[in-house]
C-alpha cells in the first residue's frame, strides 16, 4: 500500500493551528529571525512515532533497536486498536482537512538497511506506511557519526532509497552529516538542510517533503531553513510548548521496552509525555 501522495502539496491551514507573521529581528546577521510558524494547540499534535533500528543485537547502547518480533508485536497493537500507521506526509494531508483522527504517524531515523529487512514486511502485513529519513552523506555506509561506543550498522544505498519509495514509504531528509543544527552557521544549515533535499529528490524523482533534526537539535534558525529549503513539515524529539508546530513536530520515542502495556500508555497519555520525555535522534 502507498501511502506517499507524490504531487507537490501547496500548505493549507491546519485546524487548530495558530498562524504568526513574520517578525524579522533587528541587528544585522547577527540576530536569529523569528519564524513565521504554523504552531500547533498541544491538544491538535498527532501521535507519532519514533523508531530507528529494527533488528536484534546483541548490544545497544545507545537503546536505539526494537527486535522484528517486538515491532510486529507492536504494529499489531496499533491495528487491534483501529489506529492505521501512515508517513508523516500522509498525517500533515490528513490533519490540513481535519482528518487525521485514528492516524499514528510512524518514522524511522538515519535510514539503517535493517529497516528494510525487519520492518518494511511487517507494515505491508498491515497495511501501514512510514517515514524513513535518511542521512544523504552517509548512503551506503555505517552510523560513523557515533563516538565509538556504539556498534557500527550500515545504512541504506541511493538504490535502496528507491526500493523504500516504491514499496511506498516516505522518504525524508536527516541532513548531509547528522550534525547537531542549533547554533550551526548559514553555510552549514544551507548544506545540511538544503542540499539533502536535492540529494534525494534527484534519487527517488520526487520532491521531498519531510525533515527530522539530528540529535533532535534545532532553533529558530534552524527551523526557518528548513521552512526556507521548501520542507512541508519537521520532526523533532523534545519540543517547547512555544516552538510545537509543522517545522518542530514532536514524537514520542519506542523503544524494545515498550510492550503492549506501555504502548497503551504512551498513546493515551501521549501528549504530557512528549512534554517531558523523549530520547535525541
Amino acid at each position: 500500500m502507498t501511502d506517499v501522495d507524490h504531487a507537490p502539496h501547496p500548505p493549507q491551514p491546519f485546524p487548530g493551528v495558530v498562524h504568526e507573521q513574520t517578525v524579522h529581528a533587528v541587528g544585522g546577521l547577527g540576530a536569529a529571525p523569528q519564524l513565521e510558524a504554523d504552531r500547533l494547540h498541544l491538544r491538535h499534535v498527532p501521535l507519532i512515532l519514533m523508531y530507528h533500528a529494527v533488528v536484534t543485537v546483541a548490544r545497544d547502547p545507545n537503546k536505539i533497536c526494537v527486535t522484528p518480533s517486538r515491532f510486529a508485536e507492536q504494529m499489531a497493537w496499533l491495528e487491534r486498536h483501529g489506529l492505521r500507521g501512515v508517513g508523516i506526509g500522509m498525517l500533515a494531508d490528513a490533519m490540513r482537512t481535519g482528518r487525521q483522527h485514528g492516524l499514528v504517524g510512524i518514522t524511522f531515523d538515519d535510514g539503517y538497511v535493517n529497516v528494510i529487512e525487519g520492518a518494511l514486511p511487517v507494515l505491508r502485513s498491515h497495511g501501514f506506511g512510514a517515514t524513513v529519513f535518511v542521512v544523504t552523506g552517509r548512503l551506503g555506509g555505517t552510523n560513523d557519526w557515533e563516538d565509538g561506543s556504539a556498534p557500527s550498522w550500515p545504512l541504506v544505498s541511493a538504490r535502496q532509497v528507491e526500493t523504500l519509495a516504491a514499496a511506498g514509504i516516505e522518504i525524508g531528509s536527516h541532513g548531509v552529516n547528522h550534525v547537531p543544527l542549533a547554533g550551526a552557521r548559514p553555510a552549514e544549515l544551507s548544506s545540511e538542510v538544503g542540499a539533502s533535499r536535492a540529494q534525494l529528490a534527484a534519487i527517488i524523482g520526487t520532491e521531498i517533503r519531510g525533515f527530522a533534526y539530528p540529535y533532535g537539535s534545532m532553533d529558530a534558525r534552524a527551523r526557518q531553513a528548513v521552512r526556507d529549503a521548501g520542507y512541508e513539515y519537521a520532526c523533532a524529539v523534545d519540543v517547547k510548548a512555544s516552538d510545537k508546530g509543522l517545522m518542530a513536530l514532536p514524537r514520542v520515542y519506542i523503544g524494545q521496552q515498550d510492550g503492549v502495556a506501555r504502548m497503551a500508555v504512551k498513546r493515551h497519555l501521549y501528549r504530557g509525555y512528549i512534554a517531558i520525555k523523549g530520547r535525541r535522534s
